[in-house]
């Protein structure tokens, strides 16, 4: 039954899918991104969205059967979840957490950093894998230990995702109208991000130190170094580590001073660019080892990474905040010039007479007269799409009656294209509040996207990783809310119902913790409650404000000075002397 139609879609689309998240992919990934990193982020976003965009298929396909009481879907679409499911496993579970130590590791060969990766990896796995037998021998103890292997694999990777969809979604559910409705009232949106604004600030003037502290200590390492003669067997490698270490500690330094806007300072350059000073002259400790090389290299990779994300997080939101006062003041050709549209910007072979005014009047016309409207709107569609997926999840664990709304759409089928529509539209809109929660989060010394080639190899590889752990238990969930048994997915991610704790049970019970996180939300304490239970590694950005006096005063004298040193730097451009928005060049 609609043979081609599945055939069409289980190949032609995640190839497609594939080709879009690389474009949007390259536009974060920093220029020297590794081939292998780059190509796993893209199979881990790529398999993440191919999940959630075959579900409707399968959807149809069950309701399809139903109604004319034939068996639903075929070996091609159950084979199919099988190998996108243990795909996702291999990558995110195993190869991204490799390729993730790898690039943050300090050594100087291959062999080296993927011994240190497979070493940092095997202690979590450690400790997962003794969390895990803990359970089994209180089971075994009890005498309920059901199903494979397999099963029990599935079990355990749902538990984990499901555990922390409740946590974003708790967030999310709120969150998203919230934002579109703080969005349509710039003036009320403009507050907050002038507290948050001294918040950003203080944290990259904070890397920024971190990073001259990592400079000052590498080039006290080089410095007592310069003082051997290497003989030995490892002569060479400790020489090529202090090649390696100095070069680094040099882009450090360079990047240190673009980023805080400072001059370079000049140094009088010795053996491998050490300065000569009668300080540095004088070894103030023991020689470095290799390993204290690694760890030197590690440190100021790490130190040179915060900096740079910081400092991308702290212009980026000053450049939110100029565009939001110019859209509340009313200026929306300088609101429209914030967004990109420029001339320059389009190469002259796909210039054509009056496209550039027509874009900036369209887009003038949108901020001045569409946009305000639009969000309403949207936060109005998304508060009531919210508090149907917390009814729905309230009353998961009951067979009979149940406050599910979304189950009334998929009482019968309607067709291909309506049918996966009503299913598209609630998916879609978890999945949303989902990941728009993962970008919101703030984890201590972890990772995010930033634009314009700011994304390091290990915050793409994160990215990838999270978001295609996610896709299968947020699909399995969806479907537990709208009531739709027969699907091919749910027949392979069914092995799991057999397991005890991890099964069935926490599948049907535990989701209905998100209508506590929501309201907690409402009441603006699921950040403090977030941070408590996390020991304040863990938070979102919502909300957080500076420690002074008068925040909000603060932030707006601070967005004044730096749109007065872009405007400077942008008439500085127009003569032909420096770039607009310049970035830091890789450093690591």
């Amino acid at each position: 039954m609609y043979s081609t139609l599945g055939l069409l879609v289980l190949t032609c689309g995640p190839v497609l899918v594939a080709f879009i998240v690389a474009c949007i992919l390259l536009r974060f990934a920093e220029k020297d991104a590794s081939w292998l990193s780059f190509l796993t982020c893209v199979a881990g976003v790529a398999i993440a969205v191919s999940v959630v965009a075959v579900m409707p298929y399968d959807v149809w396909q069950a309701l399809s059967a139903k109604d004319h009481h034939s068996h639903s879907g075929g070996s091609l679409l159950r084979n199919t979840w099988a190998a996108t499911y243990w795909t996702t496993a291999l990558l995110s579970y195993l190869l991204c957490p490799i390729l993730m130590e790898f690039e943050a590791s300090g050594n100087f060969t291959v062999a080296a950093r993927l011994r240190t990766s497979l070493r940092r990896n095997a202690v979590f796995y450690g400790v997962y894998a003794l969390i895990m037998v803990l359970l089994l021998i209180i089971l075994v103890a009890r005498g309920e230990v059901h199903g494979d292997l397999q099963s029990w694999c599935i079990a355990a990777s749902n538990a984990w995702g499901l555990f922390v969809l409740t946590v974003l979604m708790g967030f999310g559910l709120v969150a998203v109208p919230r934002h579109f409705w703080s969005l349509s009232n710039p003036g009320l949106l403009l507050q907050d991000l002038y507290r948050n604004a001294v918040v950003k600030d203080e944290t990259r003037l904070s890397r920024l130190f971190e990073l001259q502290d990592a400079v000052a200590q590498a080039r006290a390492e080089l410095a007592a170094h310069v003082q051997l003669e290497d003989e030995g067997p490892t002569a060479a490698t400790q020489r090529r580590a202090f090649a390696t270490v100095s070069q680094m500690t040099d882009r450090c330094e360079c990047l240190h001073m673009e980023l805080s806007g400072a001059r370079m300072p000049v140094r009088d350059k010795g053996i491998g660019g050490i300065s000569q000073s009668p300080s540095a002259t004088l070894a103030l400790h023991p020689p470095p080892s290799l390993a204290r090389f690694a760890e030197v290299h590690r440190t100021l990779k790490a130190a040179a990474l915060e900096a740079r994300r910081a400092s991308c997080c702290f212009d980026s939101h000053i450049q939110r905040c100029i565009f939001f006062e110019d859209l509340e003041q009313g200026d929306h050709r300088a609101a429209v010039s914030m967004l990109g549209v420029r001339r320059a910007t389009m190469p002259s072979q796909f210039r054509f007479f009056g496209s550039n005014n027509l874009r900036q009047s369209l887009l003038s016309f949108w901020l001045r007269h569409i946009r305000a409207r639009a969000l309403l709107g949207l936060g109005h569609a998304s508060c009531i799409l919210s508090a149907i997926v917390v009814l729905g999840q309230l009353t998961l664990f009951a067979d009979g009656w149940h406050l599910s709304l979304l189950s009334l759409f998929f009482r019968q089928d309607y067709g291909p294209c309506l049918t996966q529509a009503f299913c598209l539209v609630p998916l879609a809109y978890m999945a949303y509040t989902a990941y728009f929660s993962i970008f919101r989060l703030k984890i201590s010394g972890w990772y995010g996207l930033y634009g314009n080639h700011s994304t390091d190899t290990g915050s793409l590889l994160w990215c990838a990783s999270i978001l295609a752990r996610l896709a299968a238990p947020l699909c399995y969930h969806f479907l537990l809310l709208i009531r739709v048994n027969g699907t091919t997915f749910q027949a392979f991610m069914g092995q799991m119902n057999m397991v005890p704790v991890l099964g069935a049970s926490f599948n049907q019970v535990f989701p209905c913790l998100i209508a506590l996180l929501c309201c907690c939300n409402v009441f603006n304490v699921y950040s403090r409650f977030l941070q408590f239970f996390t020991l304040g590694v863990m938070e979102f950005e919502f909300g957080e404000g500076g420690d002074g006096d008068d925040p909000l005063s603060d932030g707006k004298q601070l967005v004044d000075q730096e749109r007065r040193r872009r405007a400077e730097e942008c008439d500085i451009e127009l003569n032909g002397r420096a770039p607009f928005f310049a970035t830091a060049p890789p450093a690591g």
